[in-house]
């Protein structure tokens, strides 16, 4: 499995806009925070929360296609993809409700 690490320097690679690298890693505070509230791997939903918006700025009427596409070539874990790809979708019931939620708190806070 692909280290954070390797998240932050792949988030390095394709986000210039300091403004959306600080939303992403916000996503990724409270995202592995309600992870250990709900007893859930704070590493695998931190991945989650650190990449949601890896495509944003480069294909933003593609999002999230583009970044899960590439994250499913480097290897990421199908829990990691799956969350990123459904966030785009808020209606879906097959993700836990959360991950939407927290993705437009931490973005009304800048």
């Amino acid at each position: 499995m692909p280290t954070r690490s390797d998240a932050v320097a792949l988030l390095e690679e394709w986000v210039a806009s300091e403004a959306l690298r600080k939303h992403m890693y916000a996503v990724e505070a409270a995202v592995r925070h309600y992870a250990r509230l709900m007893g859930e791997d704070e590493d695998l939903w931190g991945l989650a929360g650190l990449l949601h918006d890896l495509d944003w700025e480069r294909h933003p009427d593609e999002h999230p296609h583009i970044g899960v596409a590439r994250l499913r070539e480097l290897g990421y874990p199908e829990e990691v993809v799956h969350a990123i790809e459904a966030h785009a979708y808020p209606d879906r019931t097959d993700v836990v409700p959360e991950t939407s939620c927290i993705g437009f708190t931490t973005g009304c806070i800048r």
